[in-house]
């Protein structure tokens, strides 16, 4: 399925920091909520008198509008400096009347425009839908992402290194009991450090790591497994990185080898599937397939809790840590520029979780690695 830009002006108002279409939109970035309209090639930015130089010096605009003077515009031949009049007043001057806006947009100002007679429709698709198909800029962007990741899980590997097993299989780290908090900040001083900025990564411990989103809390025990899962975005271009490993300090169980191994095996079965033109329901297929064939079917037990794999297999990533594609039943065929996520996983209550999580483009030959794959788990 090709993705094409529709042929339509856009109505954003977006705090572009946080916001994916907003910066996307604009390549500005903003603290602050600023409202950006026009066509995708000629993007206008309308914003308060203190960003003016900035935008015009740092965004993509094609014009840059002081609303402080359209509010001041609006009181005279509207009656009130509000915002959605200084909206309507800038439209109708760079002649717009219909705009296309994101699902979350505002539903006050969408009220307002509404009854001033801007024509406003929303999308009921991705709003910029060629964000899932990255330019060589934007992949090695993915790659300075995937490389913060790694510098924290390099760090979290020296601390495993370093730390020493208790009587009681606590894990001590310079004389202090290592726990899930201590790695969590760990790891985000040195993603930081690398060039990283937002940033809430998983450190989860024995069976905590079950529930496949808990961040993990309390002391890091030996002879567990332990699942990291790092997605930190980069502050210079916000292209997020996205990987995940599981490790054992100590000793595994035969129980903890055979889960590893089967998410090891599911993980490179997966990525047999990948390549342009192949379904994104064939990568969910054969992962899942080599977990139920191992004996780890996904199913709700009779106590109320899941087993298995209760989570996707993977996702796309970029401006936001899941974005389209995502990996699921679906006849949607991959394309040349797609950056997606690999992370079969299993989740088992009495034993903990694993998963292994890589993160690869599509390219025209079939796929490359965005991350430097490494599996070794068990640390001595």
């Amino acid at each position: 399925m090709a993705l094409s830009m529709p042929n339509s002006a856009y109505l954003l108002y977006s705090i572009t920091e946080v916001e994916p279409n907003g910066y996307y939109f604009s390549q500005f970035k903003s603290m602050d909520p600023i409202c950006m309209f026009g066509t995708f090639d000629a993007p206008i930015a309308l914003i308060h008198r203190m960003e003016v130089e900035r935008a015009k010096q740092e965004g993509r605009f094609s014009k840059v509008l002081d609303l402080k003077l359209y509010q001041e515009r609006a009181e005279k031949e509207l009656g009130a400096p509000t915002l959605s009049n200084a909206i309507f007043l800038a439209a109708k001057d760079c002649g717009f009347t219909n705009f296309t806006i994101p699902h979350d947009f505002p539903a006050q100002l969408f009220s307002d425009l509404t009854q001033l007679g801007i024509k406003l429709e929303i999308a009921k698709a991705p709003l910029f839908p060629q964000r899932a198909i990255k330019s060589p800029q934007e992949i090695e962007q993915c790659r300075t992402g995937a490389a913060i990741s790694e510098a924290g899980f390099a760090r979290v590997k020296q601390i495993l290194q370093q730390s020493s097993i208790s009587a009681d299989d606590s894990l001590i780290y310079e004389g202090q009991t290592l726990t899930c908090e201590f790695l969590r900040k760990e790891i985000r001083v040195a993603c930081t450090m690398a060039g990283g900025g937002q940033n809430s990564p998983i450190a989860a411990s024995g069976p905590q790591a079950a529930d496949c989103h808990c961040i993990g809390f309390g002391p890091v025990k030996a002879h567990e497994m332990i699942v990291v899962d790092i997605f930190p975005r980069d502050d210079a271009s916000y292209m997020y990185g996205d990987l995940s490993r599981t490790f054992v300090k100590g000793t595994p169980s035969d129980k903890m080898r055979d889960i590893y191994d089967t998410v090891y095996q599911a993980h490179q079965a997966a990525l047999a599937c990948f390549g342009p033109g192949k379904p994104l329901g064939a990568v969910d297929k054969a992962a899942r397939a080599v977990l139920e064939q191992r004996g780890y079917p996904t199913r709700l037990r009779e106590d109320g809790l899941w087993e298995g794999c209760y989570c996707g297999i993977g996702h796309g990533v970029g401006l936001e840590v899941h974005e389209f594609p995502f990996i699921r039943e679906t006849d949607e065929t991959m394309e040349v520029g797609q950056v997606i996520t690999i992370e079969p996983g299993l989740y088992i209550p009495e034993v903990g979780g694993c998963r292994i999580e890589d993160t690869i483009v599509i390219t025209k030959e079939g796929y490359e690695f965005i991350n430097t794959p490494n599996y070794d788990w068990i640390i001595e």
